[in-house]
């Protein structure tokens, strides 16, 4: 039969969503282009697990597509020109299998899904010469004022920022590597914030002790302590051993991620920072680890396999409803244990060192909290 797609490689990606009625669906992303060299996005969606995902995808492209190198409009370009014609598409693969080895593999997932989501259907057919200042001012006017089809709200200043960085990375990489080819994305400046940074939210002391008398799970119970009274991220908890936890000290040594570029469900990393020291624990969770009895396994939480993240989320959402205090997010206890060492008088050097990060990082994201303090040491100049 006559084929009606080409696809320029085997190349896909795999979306992970849940839904209400069905609970955890897969789609299958990938992108196929015509005979006039249109190349466009196509989803096959709503598959129950990775494998059916996979097979949907060979099934479609086996009955439906050719390889690029078939279609009729590369091959008349090669006769004109000599050669093949060097797409966005062709250089994109190229750019993400040279940063494998330079970065970890759930940064190269995220660059994956912007890339395939967002970039390539856009851009995937372009030439290099073609990415000229008013085609990148165009994209990015277009970017700027684009919404989620599933919610209809503009999307958020961070994700657009994000993929604005994995452009201009890109670009910069082209650029090292095709001389007389530019960035003009250097030379655009990136549109201010549409609304208002969100305030930031955290628990008090209070509020975090009210939450936690509800909890009856004693998983649960000693999961969110250590989030609480360590500060730490979510996937540096979820990828605790038995043996990385003291009773006066706790081991951050990686993390654990659902990025993955293979088809295990989850992955374990270095941490963000790759800091391997102990961090000592406070006393009230000294009290409350005495408590927990870890099942044998791999993972403090979870025993051979770690927590699933969705359940977490859901008990997390739904013993702060129970409490009665104000609905947050697991990864805002990061920032009330940051509020709480901040009221106590540390300062950004130790709150850095304790939560495992940059004292940059820490310094630009939580230098506000210390706006009371400030006005305490101005009112004592007299």
């Amino acid at each position: 039969m006559n084929k009606q797609y080409y696809i320029l490689s085997t190349k896909y990606s795999l979306q992970e969503r849940q839904t209400k009625k069905n609970g955890k669906l897969y789609d299958v992303i990938f992108r196929i282009m015509d005979e006039n060299g249109n190349i466009s996005q196509k989803k096959l969606s709503g598959y129950k697990t990775k494998m059916l995902a996979k097979q949907a995808y060979t099934e479609f492209v086996t009955a439906n597509c050719e390889l690029a190198k078939n279609n009729p409009v590369i091959q008349r370009k090669r006769t004109e020109t000599g050669k093949e014609t060097v797409t966005v598409d062709s250089l994109v693969r190229n750019y993400l299998q040279a940063v494998k080895n330079q970065v970890k593999n759930s940064t190269v997932y995220d660059k994956e899904k912007i890339f395939d989501l967002v970039i390539l259907p856009r851009f995937g057919s372009y030439q290099l010469k073609q990415l000229s200042k008013q085609e990148l001012f165009k994209w990015q006017d277009e970017l700027w004022v684009s919404k989620n089809p599933k919610t209809n709200d503009y999307y958020a200043y961070k994700y657009l920022s994000k993929i604005r960085t994995h452009m201009s990375a890109f670009l910069s990489w082209c650029a090292d590597r095709n001389e007389g080819f530019v960035n003009y994305l250097l030379q655009i400046k990136k549109p201010k914030r549409r609304t208002p940074k969100t305030e930031m939210q955290f628990w008090t002391r209070e509020e975090f002790d009210k939450f936690i008398s509800v909890v009856d799970n004693p998983v649960y119970h000693a999961f969110f302590s250590i989030l609480f009274f360590t500060g730490r991220r979510k996937g540096e908890v979820l990828a605790l051993s038995p043996d990385d936890v003291k009773p006066d000290t706790i081991k951050f040594n990686k993390s654990l991620t659902r990025k993955t570029l293979t088809d295990n469900t989850y992955e374990i990393t270095s941490t963000k920072t790759e800091k391997n020291a102990s961090t000592p624990i406070c006393e009230p969770l000294k009290k409350e680890l005495q408590y927990y009895k870890a099942l044998e396994g791999r993972f403090y939480f979870g025993g051979n396999t770690p927590l699933a993240e969705n359940t977490i989320r859901r008990a997390f959402n739904a013993y702060a409803q129970k409490a009665g205090v104000k609905q947050i997010r697991i990864h805002d206890l990061r920032h009330s244990f940051v509020s709480m060492l901040i009221h106590l008088g540390a300062n950004l050097t130790v709150v850095a060192d304790l939560i495992g990060d940059t004292l940059a990082q820490v310094t630009q994201t939580y230098a506000h909290l210390y706006d009371e303090d400030k006005m305490i040491i101005i009112g004592k100049i007299t």
